[in-house]
């Protein structure tokens, strides 16, 4: 069955299937979040043959489902920001460090870090009296 810019739920055990769109859109990037998902659940509940209801075990399972992808996105939430946080150790590493750019044989020596709204850190580089802002990745090495 396809189903383009849809959802849609199929159960091949009981022989039924539903397409919704209920104000229930996939979001671009991310998939079903967590509001989608709960509505796609409820709503095959509601649409489930009551001749052949869900089996307790696969109710439990779609229940741990959903718990393990909370704890899914909760965990890659914390990994971001642990990644904000170790980047940002790292730039304010640099204070005073000379550094080289990456394709360049200039060095020049970091006097500021700028961690601007949005947008990834800036590292303030003074190369011969001019002031750069460049990126912690666009250094080569550490002198």
């Amino acid at each position: 069955m396809a189903c383009p810019k849809r959802i849609c739920l199929k159960d091949p055990h009981h022989q039924w299937s539903t397409t919704m769109t209920d104000g229930i859109e996939p979001t671009q990037g991310t998939g079903v979040n967590q509001a989608d998902y709960m509505k796609l659940f409820m709503q095959e509940l509601t649409y489930q043959d009551p001749l052949k209801p869900v089996d307790n075990r696969e109710f439990m399972a779609q229940m741990a489902q959903f718990s393990s992808l909370q704890e899914a996105r909760t965990t890659n939430e914390s990994l971001s920001q642990l990644m904000s946080m170790t980047s940002a150790n790292q730039s304010l590493m640099m204070l005073g460090k000379q550094v080289k750019l990456k394709g360049s044989d200039e060095v020049g020596t970091v006097h500021q870090v700028r961690f601007p709204d949005n947008a990834p850190i800036q590292l303030v580089i003074d190369i011969n009296g001019a002031q750069l802002e460049k990126q912690l990745t666009d250094i080569s090495a550490v002198i």
